[in-house]
């Protein structure tokens, strides 16, 4: 017998805080009735990456729950105080929740977070986890592996970067256990949020067709996709503002070798501090900044891949 059609919210538990505050995920749950596999999408879990929120509420309202083949599961706020705090780790005890996967329920508040978030990830049969760039930054291209190949193909990126996922990221959890599974990095920083967003919705939806989980033709690529398999971040030594030679229009970008892609200057002074130059030949600007910018030292400045060295999804998983 088939089920009806549902759209539900639940509200999971993690922890209580010592002010007393309960902690909790919103996890919504959208249910066809029909038999049929589930994915999974997290948003928010850098409090920073705003985008990726967004990007996974719009994703819900927009599927046609009658369209719908199976069961998709979304988190869209993974770290709450992390978003609450606009920050990349959890303020409370200062853990990155992207590498401390599978957690730990007799753990610190971010170790208790991994631990629930590994539990509903044992529900996918695929996973997508959405983020984006921070406050300052915009960046362009998704996560692929061999085990999601057809999800960021289908997903419809420009550029995709083929690497290793990071020890204790969600991705990692996914593909260890089996589960095809991809990241968007998509957005950040206030510049082109619209854009970024409608393609985080079209490109969901292309990979929910590609899966079987919802119906509809599938889109078929425009033209092919680039993957990276190098990419660097180039980050400065000293702080102040940083003028950007290429803002977020100017992203996937091809420039020389030894191009100044921005420059540090003392905001005291006025003097130049320190350069970001180009380092390969071509290099694709995957992360930029608008015009100006505060930056610390350490802080992202750009993200760029080494263009000499881009395969196609073919060459790069045809062994």
């Amino acid at each position: 017998m088939t089920s009806k059609a549902s759209r539900t919210i639940e509200y999971v538990p993690v922890t209580t805080m010592g002010s007393g505050h309960r902690v909790e995920l919103a996890v919504h749950r959208l249910s066809s009735g029909k038999p049929g596999p589930t994915i999974v999408l997290f948003g928010g879990i850098h409090g920073d990456e705003a985008t990726g929120v967004e990007a996974v509420r719009r994703i819900v309202e927009a599927i046609e729950i009658d369209r719908l083949i199976g069961t998709v599961v979304a988190v869209p706020v993974c770290n709450p105080y992390a978003y609450e705090t606009m920050t990349r780790h959890t303020v409370q005890d200062g853990l990155n929740l992207n590498r401390i996967f599978p957690g730990d329920r007799n753990g610190s508040l971010t170790e208790q977070l991994a631990a629930v978030l590994t539990g509903i990830q044992e529900e996918a049969d695929f996973f997508i986890d959405y983020h984006s760039s921070g406050l300052y930054s915009t960046v362009d291209y998704a996560y692929v592996h061999k085990e999601g190949q057809a999800m960021a193909e289908a997903y419809g990126t420009p550029v995709l970067y083929h690497h290793e996922p990071y020890p204790g990221s969600s991705t990692e959890m996914a593909l260890t256990t089996g589960v095809p599974a991809m990241v968007s990095e998509l957005g950040g920083g206030g510049q082109r949020t619209v854009e970024f967003l409608d393609r985080a919705v079209a490109g969901t939806l292309n990979v929910l067709r590609t899966v079987g989980i919802l119906e509809g033709a599938v889109v078929p690529l425009s033209k092919p996709q680039k993957v990276l398999k190098t990419l660097t971040t180039l980050r400065p030594t000293k702080g102040g503002i940083l003028l950007s030679n290429y803002t977020p229009d100017s992203l996937l970008h091809e420039v020389p070798r030894g191009t100044v892609l921005g420059k540090v200057v003392n905001a005291h002074n006025f003097e130049v501090e320190e350069e970001l130059v180009a380092p390969f030949e071509p290099t694709i600007v995957v992360l930029t900044r608008e015009e100006f910018t505060r930056i610390e030292p350490g802080d992202y400045g750009f993200m760029v891949g080494d263009g000499d060295t881009t395969s196609s999804l073919e060459e790069v998983f045809a062994s």
